[in-house]
């Protein structure tokens, strides 16, 4: 996902540009995606509601060839390359969008690295010192203390405040003692960055341990997002354990929306829970209004729809439920917004694009494709299934034409073939002699 991720940082950034708040740009965000998308549900729209129209005729060859799945089939094939139907077409929008969702989490997880200006190398290494630093301060924790003890302790013993700091850094290296530790500091640099922040802040243990400013999940899995703690929390007085530009980005990023931080998985605690429960209301609504549209253009197909409706019904206001909960808030809310827009582009494509207004776009795509003399992708795949059949291809090319006087081009003679191999051939000759600068000798032709 990080090669769709990449263009869709520099989208967000641009969002975040123009409005200087995270949630606001999501909104942006979400109108430029779903503009981009919009002519493929417009073609997913018309693709449907074609669909619908050949209900009647689709049944009627199911009951014609029940006892016959391959002639069935061929005929359902004969009948969408007809009406110039693709039955797949409806699902490219929704795996587009479902893309799109997932390439957006590393965006989500990742504000500073695809949006700010911070230097990425400068990221990495504040990544890895908090994540580490995590790792040191909860061992020390495991052990019923802490490491503002640890260094008095040293001190008491006669050490001096550098060689506190040295017999500490060999503490965490020691894999006997302190295991996590040493696995944690596995090079010289991930030592070093720890044990700045440890000499810049010696309770830094106890920040960092406070549930209350940092999940145990994210700060291991994706400690990018918990830089804003350390500029936001305690009047940001541990924010110099930061890198410079790391620092100066956390500081000037707005990564919030009416004071909720969008780095923050919700929970059922507090009111963070809203922009899961909000965005599996959306999608039940949305689920509604598309089915309501559905029986209204075509009763007699919604009501054939089983469980397979009640499985749509269902099924996408729990998995928005499921992103809600699992997911920082950011990517909750970005659900939420193309809940809302698909809400409108389901009416507004429902109320254009009727049964009555398609079977005319039919007719004149139909016409259009006459004229240009190709076979779309539904003759293609029709014609290819009665090859597979053992069948002559120019049946379905009959079939599909409209043309009274339509004409089955001449077959060629052996020797019509063989002349016609043996210009290509000499062609390909001339090519190679041209390219190498070699002489072509046309008394071999």
């Amino acid at each position: 996902m990080g090669i769709i991720a990449t263009p869709l940082g520099w989208i967000m950034k641009g969002c975040y540009f123009v409005c200087k708040n995270y949630g606001i740009a999501l909104l942006l965000f979400t109108i430029l995606t779903r503009l981009i998308v919009f002519p493929l549900n417009v073609k997913q729209q018309k693709s449907m509601a074609r669909m619908t129209m050949l209900q009647p005729e689709l049944e009627k060859i199911k009951k014609k060839y029940a006892k016959n799945q391959q002639k069935m089939q061929e005929e359902q094939m004969n009948l969408y390359a007809k009406a110039g139907v693709n039955p797949m077409a409806s699902c490219l929008p929704m795996v587009i969008t479902m893309v799109i969702l997932f390439a957006l989490i590393p965006v989500i997880y990742g504000p500073l690295t695809y949006v700010s200006n911070a230097d990425k190398e400068e990221l990495t290494d504040s990544n890895n010192m908090i994540s580490n630093l995590y790792v040191v301060s909860a061992e020390v924790k495991s052990k019923d203390t802490t490491i503002e003890k640890l260094i008095e302790k040293f001190e008491k013993d006669g050490a001096t405040e550098d060689e506190a700091y040295d017999k500490l850094e060999k503490l965490f290296t020691d894999k006997d003692k302190y295991p996590k530790s040493a696995k944690a500091l596995s090079n010289d640099n991930k030592i070093s960055n720890v044990m700045d922040a440890i000499k810049a802040h010696n309770d830094i243990d106890t920040f960092i341990l406070n549930e209350n400013y940092f999940s145990t999940n994210l700060i291991q899995s994706r400690p990018e997002l918990m830089t804003f703690v350390f500029t936001e929390k305690e009047g940001g007085q541990y924010a110099d354990v930061l890198p410079t530009s790391v620092k100066a980005a956390a500081e000037d990023f707005n990564y919030s929306i009416f004071g909720l931080f969008l780095g923050k998985i919700p929970t059922m605690k507090d009111l963070s829970c809203i922009i899961p429960i909000v965005s599996a209301l959306l999608q039940l609504i949305v689920t509604f209004v598309s089915q309501h549209f559905a029986k209204k253009n075509n009763p007699d197909a919604a009501n054939m729809g089983g469980m397979g409706m009640k499985i749509m019904l269902y099924g996408m206001p729990i998995f928005s439920l499921w992103i809600g909960f699992s997911y920082p808030a950011g990517l909750g809310l970005y659900w939420c917004y193309s809940s809302l827009f698909a809400l409108g582009q389901t009416i507004v494509l429902n109320k254009i694009y009727t049964p009555e207004h398609v079977a005319e776009l039919v007719q004149k795509d139909i016409a259009k494709q006459k004229k240009k003399g190709k076979p779309t992708l539904m003759e293609k795949m029709a014609e290819a299934q009665m090859i597979q059949a053992g069948k002559d291809p120019a049946e379905i090319r009959k079939s599909l034409s409209d043309d009274e006087d339509y004409e089955e081009p001449k077959k060629k003679t052996k020797t019509e073939l063989k002349d016609e191999q043996r210009r290509r051939l000499n062609e390909a000759r001339k090519r190679m002699a041209e390219k190498y600068g070699d002489e072509y000798d046309d008394s071999q032709d």
